[in-house]
């Protein structure tokens, strides 16, 4: 396995200080990204009361979804050309391009008043989202010493999970102080901000050691790179569990409130718990992630826990402190297994093809994303909310059985290569 991406890349002038400096600004862009991610479904209430389409009728559960998978739809679109294209010309610049295009978006997403109008800046702010996890990783693998990597990867998460638990909070709290569409114009300033305190941040964030001209035939060395099973196991697996995770994130709280008759307060308070135990368990998951070689392992077993905690909510007869209880456990779940999720990816990919093979895998990441907003709405719409919460349970039952196959795959197939 490639355990040693970057061997040599780092300079002797890299000093600690600077290396700490790459990670939080790293991680400040994923915090922004995954914070994005979920902006839209704090509002869709208030929304769905202001928002008309032409006909004059209001938009429904499953239109206001619809933005959401517009949004991934077009990161899927063109993640794999991103991938490319930083394995190509480097990272630094992609990133930097791509925040400004995502924030941009996004702050203009608030300034309109059009339906189509926000479907369509939503799909916009989704082909800027597509650079971060190619080029995070790219800039990371590259700038940080071997013996600090667990902790960059580590970090890099709690700033993804920490992004996601301040969405609900934050556009709740701008949405109450003005109105939905401030919101959104507030959340997007904070994305130029950074993307501009990137920019003039250059200097410090280093790209792969190979990135000299290409030799003819990248794309076919690309392609069969990717069609590795381990590698298209990868796939599998992260389209399966975003779904499941989408499905709870996205609808969570009009899902509480339909069947079990929570206010939009109580159930955006178990959706904050249950981000915040994310974060929690990303820290208890770097630990894990650096004690063990077993990261699979890691995966089933965190998986198997969450698909029982969602399908006792799913049963639609559970108390309110056994629905916390249980939203909590799954939160912390989602956390621990993702640096040991992160780890597979890195190890598994090709020192020289790492943009495209995370580029490949988030394509999975972000059907799963894409897929889900507009079915769980369709749930509420047709007055099924609880298969919401029966949907993402039966999706991490599937990822457990990528998992499974991925690595049975890997020892019936041929020796590992040696990475120079």
């Amino acid at each position: 396995m490639n355990t040693s991406i970057n061997t040599g890349a780092l300079p002797a002038r890299r000093s600690s200080a600077q290396q700490w400096a790459v990670i939080w600004l790293v991680g400040a862009g994923h915090f922004i990204s995954h914070f994005y991610v979920l902006c839209l479904p704090p509002l869709f209430l208030l929304m769905s009361a202001d928002l008309v389409m032409a006909d004059g009728q209001p938009v429904s559960k499953a239109g206001l979804g619809f933005v959401l998978t517009c949004f991934f739809i077009a990161v899927a679109s063109v993640q794999m050309p991103v991938g490319m294209l930083v394995d190509r010309i480097g990272a630094r610049r992609v990133l930097c391009s791509g925040l400004f295009i995502l924030s941009g978006a996004i702050t203009l997403a608030g300034l309109t008043s059009s339906y189509w109008g926000l479907v369509g800046l939503f799909f916009v702010a989704g082909m800027g989202n597509s650079v971060f996890h190619p080029c995070d990783y790219v800039i990371l693998s590259s700038s940080i010493d071997e013996d600090r990597m667990g902790k960059a990867f580590s970090i890099h998460s709690v700033c993804a999970q920490t992004g996601f638990f301040a969405a609900p909070v934050v556009m709740a709290l701008l949405a109450n102080l003005y109105d939905w569409r401030t919101a959104l114009v507030i959340a997007g300033a904070m994305g130029l901000v950074l993307a501009l305190f990137i920019l003039m941040s250059q200097r410090i964030l280093y790209d792969s050691t190979e990135r000299k001209k290409k030799e003819p035939g990248q794309l076919r060395r690309t392609w069969h790179a990717l069609m590795k099973p381990k590698i298209v196991a990868h796939f599998v697996y992260f389209a399966t569990s975003s779904a499941a995770t989408t499905a709870l994130s996205s609808f969570m709280i009009v899902a509480l409130g339909a069947h079990y008759g929570m206010s939009n307060a109580v159930a955006n308070s178990i959706l904050s718990a249950y981000l915040a135990a994310a974060i929690v368990g990303v820290v208890i998951g770097g630990y894990l992630a650096d004690k063990t070689k077993r990261h699979d392992l890691v995966l089933v077993i965190t998986l198997l826990v969450s698909a029982a905690c969602v399908a006792v909510v799913a049963t639609g007869v559970a108390s309110f402190w056994v629905i916390v209880v249980a939203l909590v456990i799954t939160g912390a779940t989602k956390g621990v297994l993702t640096p040991s999720r992160d780890i597979m990816v890195r190890t598994d990919a090709p020192p020289a093809l790492l943009g495209a093979v995370v580029a490949f895998v988030t394509v999975g990441f972000t059907i799963g994303n894409s897929s889900m907003p507009t079915i769980a709405g369709w749930f509420v719409d047709i007055g099924s909310p609880l298969a919401v919460f029966w949907s993402a349970s039966i999706l991490s039952l599937v990822a457990i059985s990528c998992v499974v196959i991925s690595r049975r795959g890997e020892t019936d197939s041929e020796p590992a290569e040696s990475h120079s």
